[in-house]
């Protein structure tokens, strides 16, 4: 049976419109939307090692763009992210069966703290994220924070991410795992394997 639910955020709780975003910020951010890794400079930035203001001047140097620029790239990119209804209501109703709901996500300080005002972030039990552990997913260290933090049973978790490689370092851990599409049977997926239904 399982009792508790831990969702990743970006591409799981929180989307973007990938069309909107090539149509706003070219091929800047690229990379978000690809199942490929991210830039160095940007996974270091999840995990809390740079700032905001050194990742806005590597990603002008990247993509040959003024300092502006790309501070107003950066600012956009964050702006387009918003709650996915569908995973929204999911988490509702995981909820109102009693069953617990964890964030376990790579994000920035900065980005996290913009998010944490949408509403969806009241539902939850307990989040960890990147930036304060100083280590990213796949790592294993950062699914045992999560398990021995709020004293979770793999065997009565699971876990959600968009990433194939986060889930399946999930799974070796003894996890319950649905690589999630959240425009595609995401939810359905969640929600059959905890709910039954």
């Amino acid at each position: 049976m399982i009792k508790n639910v831990i969702f990743d955020l970006g591409g799981v709780v929180l989307g973007r419109d990938f069309k909107r975003l090539g149509e706003v910020l070219g091929t800047t951010f690229a990379f978000i939307s690809a199942d490929e890794a991210f830039p160095e400079y940007w996974s270091e930035f999840d995990r809390g090692t740079y700032t905001r203001s050194e990742v806005t001047k590597m990603l002008a140097d990247d993509y040959n763009l003024t300092l502006e620029d790309a501070h107003n790239q950066v600012q956009q990119l964050l702006e387009l992210l918003q709650p996915i209804p569908e995973t929204e209501e999911l988490i509702r109703e995981l909820k109102a069966e009693g069953v617990k709901c964890y964030v376990l996500s790579n994000m920035s300080g900065e980005f996290y703290a913009e998010l944490l005002k949408f509403p969806v972030f009241d539902h939850f039990d307990g989040a960890v994220v990147s930036y304060q552990e100083r280590v990213n997913k796949p790592d294993r260290k950062i699914y045992e924070i999560i398990l021995s933090r709020y004293g979770l049973e793999p065997s009565e978790t699971l876990f959600a991410d968009d990433k194939a490689a986060n889930t399946a370092a999930a799974r070796e851990l003894g996890l319950h795992t649905v690589t999630y599409d959240c425009n595609g049977d995401g939810p359905a997926q969640v929600r059959k394997a905890v709910l039954g239904r």
